[in-house]
């Protein structure tokens, strides 16, 4: 009898939800600060939920490389909040990009995939292009930022 009282009593005391961890976030990850025409883009994502790492990634022109290190200009990663989001890149020039991004919702800094190599997290592409099978190539998100920048919303895809 003792022992169930001091169990219900520490059950009592306890909080009911442990404390968050501080999520990793790194300053070279930040996003340049938005300024009306500077060339720069603008990407609002659409259908984020606030929980986890929200990843946006913006791409220079590659037929191997697309969604690489190799051909990715910069990556944007931001505590992920309820609804709409707007980050923006500084763009080294005018030309044809394309962005990707992904809401990492167990914020372990990767995008989780299926067994198929589909992604298991929400995932969206510069053009709002639905996956088929397997990711897209450059040419299905590429779009043109002129020099005096632009702005795009991308939808997330949760499969």
């Amino acid at each position: 009898m003792i022992f169930r009282v001091c169990a219900l009593a520490l059950l009592m005391t306890a909080p009911l939800t442990a404390a968050a961890e501080p999520l990793d976030i790194r300053d070279y990850e930040a996003a340049a600060e938005c300024v009306a025409e500077t060339g720069q883009l603008e990407v609002t994502i659409e259908g984020v939920t606030p929980v986890g790492i929200l990843a946006v990634e913006l791409y220079r022109p590659s037929k191997r490389h697309f969604l690489k290190k190799a051909s990715r200009v910069h990556r944007i990663r931001i505590a992920a909040g309820d609804g709409p989001q707007s980050v923006c890149f500084n763009v080294p020039e005018p030309g044809r990009y394309a962005v990707a991004t992904y809401h990492d919702k167990d914020a372990d800094r990767d995008l989780d995939q299926k067994w198929n190599g589909m992604p298991k997290e929400p995932f969206g592409l510069s053009t709002n292009a639905k996956l088929k099978f397997g990711f897209p190539k450059f040419k299905d998100a590429d779009f043109e930022i002129p020099a005096e920048g632009t702005a795009i919303t991308i939808v997330l895809v949760r499969k």
